[in-house]
């Protein structure tokens, strides 16, 4: 279960941690660093300058914590593969890293070590950083991975080009909520304006799915395909639910179905495979649906070319799939985790190692064009000569440690660290899942819930493009699912939440 009670104190370990734990964790006289192994997950080839990165992190780590790191790059899209065979051929991997992966998939076969008492040990540092966010990591009530996420609850909209928005002449107060009318009413003056050949919604794809975006899920630490909470579990209903076969789910169908029968879609935005940032910068896309917290307008404004102008729909709120985006485990398979545990640790310290995995060496890859109150923290440019095409070490997957002590890329501005800051500590307890910290365990109906995503993936794109009527393709979703034993996997799910309820009660 999720930690009701973290830890009474917290150990301020500084850049210097032997200094400031009072004891030294480096190394002894008589023994060698000990080596850790860690997944660097990437987009595309190995950056030029790792090893560059990787000699400054030793330089840090070494003297400090009597480790050794080795970088070991692997492609986001093999990831899962490429980890699960190291650490199944027993060869050396000390930290993996999960993006978007289901942890209990990993503990089910025995891939990570649990982390409790390292964590009481020596994890002060991501106590302090995390705090909520460590629901995440919890699987069958024992602690199985770090998250690494700055953001302690989502909100979710719609974000539009502002010269669009502006020439159009439609006003939207960034401190309100919207609805899906209002959304449709600036895409009648959309099309008006710009008629064909121009669309309202980047991001369709065959796996696209946007109920979330316009309504609260809680799906209990894994998917929607396996039951959801509809309130986000917010409200006293804690009823597991298809969110296929939701009212709501039809509504969202049939306003699908009919923004495409409008041209609001592109004809193929059911196959489409370019990111809704790319087809923004093509000039013939209003807008996109994304998460709206914090730094999310300057991150797709800077990533679409165009200024963007966010319309939010949800309100933010937290639950627990939320903190398992990215995550950190220690393979079973790890001959030291005290060594392991402890680097893990000072990657979440007030130190800037996290920003030098992230943006890496200063002077070389980026400048710093004004500095923040914490080692990290800066806003930052790429060096001269450098771009996002050139740079020597550019990691746009960003996993490391606190994401709250890494720098930010100009136009943003230091005011990002306090408003996210802010952001978090000023969640509402009512906007909390009253199942924070709740993961559900899939192993007993594994073949029913490989028989459900095979579904799922077959029919959400369709609907999420409105690319057929739901009148006809909803019956056949749902039909298909009650074959796959969605029934089977909901009572499951059910059953579990309510053991968990009964424990947490107790």
């Amino acid at each position: 279960m999720m930690k009701k009670k973290m830890l009474a104190s917290v150990m301020a370990l500084t850049t210097v941690l032997s200094a400031a734990a009072g004891v030294s964790l480096g190394v002894k006289a008589d023994e060698e660093p000990y080596e850790i192994v860690m997944a660097i997950p990437t987009l595309g080839a190995e950056p030029s300058g790792l090893l560059d990165v990787e000699n400054a992190v030793n330089e840090i780590v070494e003297p400090e914590l009597g480790v050794k790191v080795t970088l070991y790059p692997i492609s986001f899209f093999d990831l899962t593969s490429q980890q699960n065979l190291m650490i199944t051929s027993g060869d050396k991997l000390d930290l993996a890293s999960t993006i978007f992966s289901s942890l209990g998939s990993w503990v089910d076969k025995g891939a990570f070590m649990e982390l409790d008492e390292l964590y009481v040990q020596y994890g002060a540092d991501i106590e302090k950083a995390e705090g909520r966010a460590m629901a995440g990591g919890y699987y069958n009530g024992k602690l199985y991975a770090i998250p690494s996420e700055e953001k302690q609850a989502r909100s979710y909209g719609f974000y539009a080009r502002k010269d669009m928005v502006d020439e159009l002449g439609i006003n939207f107060d960034e401190d309100k909520t919207y609805t899906l009318d209002d959304l449709e009413k600036l895409f009648v003056a959309y099309k008006e304006k710009y008629g064909d050949g121009y669309y309202c919604v980047a991001g369709t794809a065959s796996n696209s799915d946007f109920y979330g975006y316009v309504h609260e899920v809680d799906n209990l630490g894994s998917s929607n395909s396996t039951g959801i909470l509809a309130g986000g579990g917010l409200d006293d209903d804690l009823t597991v639910q298809n969110m296929y076969a939701l009212d709501s789910y039809k509504e969202y169908a049939d306003t699908m179905y009919a923004w495409a029968q409008a041209g609001y879609y592109s004809p193929d935005a059911a196959t489409n495979t370019d990111a809704n940032t790319v087809q923004i910068q093509s000039g013939y896309y209003l807008g996109t649906f994304n998460s709206t917290e914090t730094d999310m307008t300057a991150n797709l404004s800077r990533d679409c070319g165009y200024e963007m102008a966010k319309i939010e729909l949800v309100l933010a709120y937290a639950e627990t799939s939320m903190y398992q985006s990215t995550m950190w485990s220690i393979p079973s398979t790890c001959e030291n985790p005290e060594k392991t545990f402890q680097f893990l640790n000072y990657l979440y310290a007030d130190n800037g190692l996290a920003n030098m995995l992230t943006n890496g060496l200063e002077g070389v890859s980026y400048v710093v064009e004004e500095q923040g109150e914490r080692p990290g923290q800066a806003v930052i440019r790429y060096a001269d000569g450098v771009d996002a095409a050139n740079s020597p070490y550019t990691m746009p997957l960003h996993v490391y440690g606190d994401k709250l002590n890494v720098a930010v890329y100009s136009p943003m501005t230091l005011d990002y660290y306090t408003m996210a800051e802010e952001f978090n500590e000023n969640l509402p307890e009512e906007r909390i899942s009253k199942t924070l910290g709740f993961v559900f365990n899939s192993e007993s109906v594994a073949t029913e819930v490989t028989a459900i995503d095979a579904v799922v993936a077959q029919y959400s794109g369709i609907i999420a493009a409105g690319a057929q009527d739901p009148a006809d393709v909803l019956p056949k979703f749902l039909e298909d699912l009650n074959a796959a034993g969605i029934d089977k996997v909901i009572a499951e799910k059910q059953s579990q939440l309510d053991a968990w309820l009964a424990e947490q009660a107790g």
